[in-house]
């Protein structure tokens, strides 16, 4: 029998863009499997995609179980609270 493919979600919460920093930080809740630095992340904005994020740091949080990663600016006008980085697996 066949696996059902597994989806990794980062639901964003907040997004902080340092002027003296390349990408985009990113935290929300992450449901799924790890993320790992290179993993690529599809946005998702009301279930559809919007952009490619490149995974570039990864911060856990572990008080509040949240997680806070960095992505390349590309995606900046994709990535707003509420959207998804999805990646299928």
């Amino acid at each position: 029998m066949e696996e059902e493919p597994r989806m990794t979600r980062l639901t964003i919460e907040r997004v902080h863009r340092l002027s003296s920093r390349p990408w985009l930080f990113v935290t929300g809740q992450l449901d799924g499997d790890a993320l790992r630095i290179g993993d690529e992340l599809t946005v998702l904005d009301g279930g559809a995609p919007s952009g490619l994020a490149v995974v570039r740091s990864i911060e856990l949080h572990t008080a509040s179980s949240k997680t806070t990663v960095a992505v390349d600016v590309d995606v900046v006008d994709s990535v707003r609270k509420g959207a998804v980085l999805a990646r299928v697996s």
